[in-house]
């Protein structure tokens, strides 16, 4: 696992497609592409289990857990803010011309640090250890490129059936 010192996440017009540079212009520098159906499945996924891991989540009764989870999300942008900088172009670049189509994409907890875990098409993966703070960071600016991408405006993309519920789809 790789200390996460920087993500930058740009969305790419010509390959729609998000790319997410991590610890670009570093020695350990890698990129990944997010398509829209990766991204979009793991916001969906990551807010709910944010709000799980929530320290006072379960002291808090159930009708203001909502209210609950945007003050906590408002703290951990506003405690983040200050590590908020600009990635150079160059870095950029080479984090582009390096990234790889990533087909997972998912979080873990361990112990009080969260690990983001990037696997790409050809096999290449990155696992970073974040805390809650910038693993909230980290959604809310994938929410970012995602409107900017106009993403959440189109049409849904169907998941890819497997052969038993083809088969139960054809017999119905």
């Amino acid at each position: 696992m790789q200390p996460l010192s920087s993500v930058t996440l740009r969305y790419n017009v010509d390959e729609d497609r998000l790319l997410v540079a991590i610890n670009a212009g570093s020695p350990d520098a890698c990129g990944y592409w997010l398509t829209r159906r990766l991204a979009l499945r793991f916001i969906e996924a990551a807010n709910p289990y944010l709000e799980r891991m929530s320290p006072v989540a379960s002291k808090t009764p159930t009708e203001l857990r909502g209210e609950l989870a945007a003050m906590e999300r408002e703290v951990a942008l506003a405690s983040t803010q200050g590590a908020v900088t600009q990635t150079p172009p160059a870095a950029l670049e080479a984090a582009s011309a390096a990234a790889e189509l990533a087909v997972e994409l998912n979080v873990s907890a361990e112990r009080r640090e969260l690990r983001l875990r990037f696997r790409g098409r050809k096999g290449g993966e990155a696992t970073v250890g974040c805390s809650r703070a910038e693993l909230q960071r980290i959604v809310h600016m994938l929410e970012q490129e995602a409107a900017k991408a106009e993403w959440r405006d189109r049409a849904p993309v169907a998941a890819p059936s497997t052969d038993a519920e083809e088969a139960k789809r054809r017999a119905n």
